[in-house]
């Protein structure tokens, strides 16, 4: 069984690795994007309708795919003032408690909402109300694959401190 779990956490631990590192040069398409707007706009007076729409898009994406590698890293925001007063196991039972009050409850509900909305996303053909008109149900496909891989990396965190609290360190 430990084999197990310790399999899971790698696996979620390099899953999110992955899609957090390759999420991240997103900035870099984003930057060419806006540079080719202002570029267009003000250089040859000629704005493009499409460039503001994807750049924001992309932004969407970056972040909600980096969640899980956030995360992973512990950049998200937390209660370290108030957590490190204590000692180490009794931060992490908090973790633990405030996984099952805080953590399955939000990111469950924001998983299972967002597949529900990329669904219909993509059986109505959803596309943009712009002049460009791109699909938009391949962008709302995105927010449940974030949610659900920050769903996995917090159940991988879980592991990691109740396999801690029995003397084990991952």
């Amino acid at each position: 069984m430990r084999e197990a779990l310790i399999k899971f956490i790698k696996f979620s631990d390099k899953i999110n690795t992955f899609v957090g590192v390759w999420s991240a040069q997103i900035v870099i398409i984003m930057m060419l994007i806006v540079v080719y707007e202002v570029m267009m706009r003000k250089v040859f007076n000629s704005p493009t309708i499409w460039a503001f729409e994807l750049s924001t898009f992309f932004y969407g994406g970056m972040f909600i795919l980096g969640a899980g590698y956030a995360h992973l890293h512990d950049a998200h925001v937390s209660i370290d003032v108030f957590e490190e007063k204590f000692p180490d196991r009794v931060r992490c039972w908090l973790r633990i408690i405030t996984f099952f009050i805080f953590f399955i409850p939000f990111v469950g509900a924001l998983f299972f909402s967002s597949a529900e909305y990329t669904y219909k996303s993509w059986v109505m053909n959803e596309h943009s109300w712009s002049p460009w008109k791109p699909p938009i149900y391949l962008y709302k496909a995105v927010m449940p694959i974030g949610f659900l891989l920050l769903l996995i990396e917090g159940v991988a965190k879980l592991i990691k401190d109740i396999l801690y609290l029995k003397g084990e360190k991952i």
